[in-house]
């Protein structure tokens, strides 16, 4: 019964998609059409006149073409285009936008266990539909280098909106950051760090990029002061990797936000070799009853035993029992 109702399902939206002229056509025959020669030809020709931006003449070579191979020169040069990645000129934006608004006349049909459909023999529609929609968002991108490049861009302002556009763009800053120059990269970020009240952030995973690119302590200290998720414990593990001073330096500002605390200070104690500036900073962590706990923790997990000892007997402002509870372990 359900396969029943599915298949109803199916044939009656077939019939609705389906124009009213459709005209459908054998999947043999629609293989050599496409692999026909004189076809191909053709196709190479009308490339040439696309690559020289004669939209004029491509327009009307295309119509003078009969059917069924019309529609199979079109898919196929739609087709080339689009592989070949060609610069779009608006002109060609235009055309490729005016093959979306064509019907296609022939079908094949598709069959599998309980049902059949139809769908276009050449499907020109859905290879159109990709291009405009990659031009748009390469039109987007070009807008955003284009403005940061000239200091126009008020990022508070172009990451407002409706939720789709706002994810959008931040998709888009997250991917085309570091394609900015470093001018560009600090106009921005300055928008932010010198702000003289910070009353508007991004979402933590494009303050995650913008910290990442720049390397901006300033900006750093923004995400820190953030509520942290997963983007930001997952750029503070990343940090942990990499490992360098100026990662260590961040991590060390990252202790101070509650949900980073614990993280971290166990990654701080897991560096390797422990900078003089780590070990200062752990040590006077220990001072703090809060902190002593997790710290002596972390050191005796990587085998610090030794060390905490020394710290003991030589620094009468660290939390004793803490450390003598770890140490009795």
């Amino acid at each position: 019964m359900q396969q029943g109702m599915l298949f109803t399902l199916l044939l009656s939206l077939s019939l609705w998609m389906t124009p009213a002229s459709a005209v459908e056509m054998a999947p043999q025959e629609r293989q050599q059409l496409l692999q026909d020669n004189q076809l191909q030809q053709k196709v190479a020709e009308l490339m040439e006149l696309a690559v020289k931006d004669d939209i004029d003449a491509l327009r009307f070579a295309l119509q003078r073409l009969a059917l069924p191979q019309q529609e199979a020169v079109r898919y196929l040069l739609l087709q080339h285009l689009d592989q070949s990645r060609l610069v779009l000129s608006p002109r060609m934006v235009n055309f490729v936008d005016a093959q979306r608004q064509i019907a296609p006349v022939y079908q094949v049909m598709e069959k599998g266990e309980g049902y059949e459909f139809s769908v276009p023999a050449f499907d020109y529609l859905g290879i159109a539909n990709r291009m405009i929609k990659q031009w748009n968002q390469d039109q987007s991108v070009l807008d955003f280098v284009l403005k940061a490049e000239r200091y126009e861009l008020n990022l508070h302002q172009w990451l407002s909106g409706n939720e789709h556009q706002v994810q959008a763009r931040e998709a888009l800053l997250i991917r085309e950051f570091d394609s900015l120059s470093a001018d560009a990269v600090k106009a921005l970020t300055d928008q932010l760090t010198q702000a003289s009240v910070t009353s508007w952030l991004p979402s933590s995973s494009v303050m995650v990029r913008m910290a990442q690119v720049s390397e901006d302590p300033q900006v750093y200290k923004l995400l820190w002061l953030m509520r942290a998720d997963f983007h930001v414990e997952q750029e503070l593990d990343r940090l942990a990797k990499q490992g360098d001073e100026f990662a260590l330096q961040q991590m060390m500002v990252a202790v101070d936000n509650p949900r980073l605390k614990n993280q971290a200070l166990k990654e701080l104690a897991s560096s390797k070799p422990m900078s003089e500036e780590v070990k200062t900073f752990l040590v006077e962590r220990l001072g703090n009853s809060d902190e002593a706990p997790i710290v002596a923790q972390a050191l005796a997990d990587q085998g610090y035993q030794s060390w905490l000892k020394e710290i003991l007997a030589s620094n009468r402002q660290v939390k004793s029992h803490a450390i003598l509870q770890v140490l009795a372990q």
